[in-house]
């Protein structure tokens, strides 16, 4: 059993470092000194320490999510990656140890419930990206398996993507002048070398090609 010996704010707005028989033992946020009635002179036993700790991580980490998908969407694969590395940045070995069992699962569950977190509209946002950025289904597909998109997600998906060979025709647009008075061969490799880079298949390829050839 430990004494609360004092309760002293942190240079951070709402944060409190709690102290136990005069050492420091943890640091906590203004709710949860209220949520478990924290005061001088109240005893806690370890069970109860820990639980404490346990709910104080799970709030920051729960916290820093919010922040991480504030900047733009995540694949819930990027949640997991980016968390993990938070934690394994936490010195108490206790909670390290069990953390990517018991503590990742429940903030993903909790986002996913509250509509922060949703893979399939991940993956909508990527293909709108790429799609404007005039980039190949190929290379988009090897982008969505990376960020850990269910195989049956990136089918139906990809299945709607803009034809294939209008989008190389789009990517080529802004090389062409630059390319356009080179002789044919080296036109060609040029083009083909560009859009094989960009995610094109070599079907598209040809006839963005022979488009560009013929209007030229």
């Amino acid at each position: 059993m430990s004494k609360i010996s004092s309760i002293k704010p942190q240079k951070r707005p709402n944060r409190f470092n709690i102290f136990l028989d005069d050492k420091f033992a943890f640091g906590v946020n203004a709710d949860l000194i209220v949520e478990e009635n924290l005061k001088v002179g109240k005893d806690l036993d370890e069970k109860t320490i820990n639980r404490i700790i346990k709910k104080e991580d799970f709030t920051k980490l729960f916290d820093s999510s919010l922040k991480y998908l504030g900047i733009r969407t995540r694949s819930e694969k990027e949640l997991w990656q980016y968390l993990a590395k938070k934690i394994s940045r936490i010195q108490n070995i206790k909670f390290h140890e069990a953390s990517q069992s018991l503590i990742i699962p429940r903030i993903v569950k909790k986002l996913k419930s509250i509509g922060y977190l949703d893979d399939l509209e991940f993956a909508k946002w990527l293909i709108a990206s790429r799609n404007r950025q005039a980039k190949g289904s190929r290379i988009i597909k090897i982008e969505l398996i990376k960020k850990g998109i269910a195989p049956q997600i990136i089918e139906k998906l990809i299945s709607e993507l803009p034809q294939q060979k209008d989008q190389a025709k789009k990517a080529l647009e802004k090389k062409i002048k630059l390319w356009q008075k080179l002789p044919r061969q080296k036109f060609k490799e040029k083009v083909y070398r560009y859009l094989a880079s960009r995610g094109f298949d070599w079907e598209d390829i040809k006839e963005a090609f022979a488009f560009f050839t013929k209007s030229g």
